[in-house]
């Protein structure tokens, strides 16, 4: 006789099922698992997304609001006066410092000026201040002493970085370029457009339109319907201002003409930031294309599927300048 202790056991079919249940636990956690690392990575580059968005964009708008402080303009932000906050022109600088090289073409405020990750360009904007106190760190963050005595000009625009990864959307940067002048006997623009500093990385598209003051009947009984508010691009201004000047009468008095200027009285910038890291398998769910800065829609260009991998976020933010708000044409 055997022992019955040697010879009960699990049946082939009992193992089987054992095996099964156990694959099938060990399935769904693995399911879960995996799920929540995607979720979490989609959480954390959505985090970090908004972080360096939302972040690198304080910094640009912290700096511009200084734009037009303690400057010559009395208050007026224009193509045409000298000290403007806003350089569109070279009349807004120093007769001294009008002669810079490019200074028009590269390192005046432009529209749809640099490449970058959409199929349209990017633009510059390009601002002048005084400082209240003696010294401050500019936007290279360089110290400038007797602060106070000079006018500081700070240039955004957007640029290829100096590391691309391989497989990835070319990387483009938000730089700022800082020059200054002294505030009286004004020489050169020292500085401009020869060290500038990246100040946000991975930076899509950069737009700029501007807040613009238009007279509109100073006939009116009402003293509040003298003017209107609208938004423009860069060009639009540039155009209409131009257009203003050609119809003042020959020669130009410019107590007459400036009545009909268009005085900018903010600046509206948007930034389309990328992720750092790809999204993986939820890119998938990733399907915008197209979207939104400053007014303007833009688009992105290049590989639809690469571009699916990585989350991306418009920012926009409007900074009404300082010491314009009080100006009369």
């Amino acid at each position: 006789m055997f022992d019955q202790r040697y010879i009960s056991g699990f049946t082939l079919l009992e193992l089987m099922v054992a095996l099964s249940l156990g694959l099938i636990i060990v399935a769904a956690g693995l399911a879960v698992l995996l799920s929540s690392q995607r979720s979490l990575g989609l959480q954390s580059g959505m985090g970090e997304l908004q972080q360096n968005a939302n972040f690198g964009l304080s910094l640009v708008t912290y700096d511009l609001r200084h734009t037009n402080l303690n400057t010559e303009s009395s208050q007026r932000v224009n193509t045409v006066v000298r000290g403007s906050g806003i350089v569109f022109k070279k009349e807004n600088l120093p007769i001294s410092s009008q002669s810079v090289s490019a200074l028009e073409t590269d390192l005046v405020t432009l529209e749809s000026k640099d490449d970058d990750n959409t199929t349209g360009k990017s633009d510059r904007l390009t601002i002048q201040y005084t400082p209240q106190t003696s010294r401050i760190i500019n936007c290279e963050g360089t110290e400038v002493t007797n602060a106070s005595n000079k006018v500081i000009v700070q240039r955004y625009y957007l640029a290829r970085s100096p590391q691309q990864i391989a497989g990835e959307p070319i990387a483009y940067s938000l730089y700022c370029d800082a020059g200054e002048y002294p505030k009286s006997g004004a020489t050169a623009v020292l500085g401009l457009g020869t060290q500038a500093q990246q100040i946000m990385q991975r930076v899509d598209a950069f737009k700029v339109r501007l807040g613009v003051k238009k007279r509109n009947d100073p006939t009116n009984a009402n003293p509040k319907l003298h003017y209107k508010f609208r938004y423009m691009t860069i060009n639009e201004y540039l155009a209409a201002m131009a257009n203003i000047r050609a119809a003042c009468a020959a020669p130009i008095t410019e107590d007459e003409c400036s009545k009909n200027y268009l005085q900018v009285l903010s600046i509206d910038v948007g930034i389309l930031s990328r992720s750092t890291g790809s999204i993986g398998t939820e890119a998938n769910l990733n399907t915008q294309t197209t979207f939104n800065l400053a007014g303007t829609n833009v688009t992105l260009s290049g590989d639809e599927t690469l571009n699916k991998k990585y989350l991306r976020q418009a920012v926009s933010q409007v900074v009404a300048i300082r010491n314009t708000l009080g100006a009369t044409p």
